[in-house]
């Protein structure tokens, strides 16, 4: 376990990090820290917000507002632009995206969806003007023009409850986690053809698509597992088990990881991409815990993204108040950032923000 170290900087945790495990690099071979780089994006759903961190130092740029109950973040390709969904509450849908300019960390604009309520799980299109969205009442993914919010086009999921979606890294492919339904719909984007459905384990809710477009992880919130779906097969061809509640999946962008967090047991499960085998259990120190925490007693390990270099993952803790920074390549929390109050959804963008 590590100390909660919410100020301290990259490269005395690191080298804190080296001298406990008496590693030490020789004298005429001095190796130089790494620390992730970049602007790392983060909803609070209790506060209407969203948190811009600096990825090397934990600092906080700046808190935005945003629509009612932020839920998830996604970030566009080039890393300019940020986007949450305003997801609502019980009774009072919301129906609208914030767009952020991730540089200068000011809110752009605001989308108003009109009658798509509420949006979800979202992903960028190469091009960066069109976004997928997730619409659980109207059973789709809207194509979204976000520049002026038009809708260009609605993909049906076939699926109750379409809530996360992955997509793949061309923009062809995209597949929904329908929660309500226990599958997964798989829609090819170029076509606008949404028909084929697979059946997976119980209220499928985090999920994610490797970038080739070939594998699905898709989680079961009720029987405590992740399928891994081979879609040339239309198949599932392996379980991964041993969790509370796999609640948001990534991949990370070579393909060769996936990051699973788990808010019921309070951890995040590193996992080889090839064989499906752990690589690391990383267990978040329970201290500091909030009232407000989802799960009691728990940190909440909820959202997760990984840099573009796939060697960090970045992970709410809703129960802190936190994100925690993950060092994948040893599977260890490096160091903590302030975030809102129920932080949840996450983005990370390879651009800097300006200096103030």
């Amino acid at each position: 376990m590590f100390p909660r170290m919410p100020t301290a900087s990259f490269a005395h945790v690191l080298a804190a990090l080296a001298l406990l495990s008496g590693c030490r690099a020789p004298a005429s071979t001095p190796q130089p820290l790494s620390v992730p780089t970049g602007t790392v994006v983060v909803s609070n759903m209790n506060d209407n917000t969203a948190t811009i961190i600096d990825a090397a130092t934990g600092h906080v740029r700046a808190t935005l507002p945003t629509g009612p109950t932020p839920h998830e973040v996604t970030i566009s390709r080039d890393g300019r632009t940020a986007v949450v969904s305003n997801y609502g509450v019980r009774g009072r849908p919301g129906n609208s995206l914030t767009v952020i300019d991730v540089e200068s960390a000011v809110v752009l604009r605001t989308l108003t969806l009109t009658a798509f309520q509420r949006p979800h799980g979202m992903a960028f299109l190469p091009g960066d003007t069109l976004l997928a969205v997730t619409s659980e009442p109207a059973q789709a993914v809207l194509l979204v023009d976000v520049r002026d919010g038009r809708v260009i086009t609605t993909l049906p999921t076939n699926g109750r409850t379409s809530h996360m979606l992955g997509l793949a890294a061309n923009g062809d492919r995209l597949v929904t986690g329908n929660m309500s339904d226990n599958t997964i719909s798989v829609i090819d984007v170029a076509r606008r053809d949404s028909t084929a459905l697979i059946a997976v384990a119980r209220q499928p809710e985090g999920i994610a698509l490797s970038p080739d477009g070939r594998w699905v992880w898709a989680g079961s919130n009720l029987d405590s597992l992740v399928v891994v779906i081979d879609l040339r097969r239309g198949a599932a061809v392996d379980t991964v088990r041993g969790f509370g509640m796999p609640y948001r999946i990534a991949v990370t962008p070579d393909g060769a990881t996936v990051v699973v967090s788990d808010p019921l047991r309070g951890e995040v499960r590193v996992i080889g991409a090839a064989d499906h085998r752990n690589r690391f259990r990383i267990a978040v120190p329970h201290d500091g815990i909030v009232a407000t925490a989802e799960f009691p007693r728990s940190p909440s390990p909820e959202g997760v993204a990984v840099s573009r270099d796939s060697r960090w993952a970045f992970v709410t803790l809703q129960g802190r108040n936190q994100m925690a920074t993950i060092d994948l390549a040893r599977g260890v929390i490096v160091a903590y950032a302030p975030t809102g109050v129920w932080s949840d959804g996450i983005g990370y963008s390879p651009v800097s923000g300006i200096p103030q």
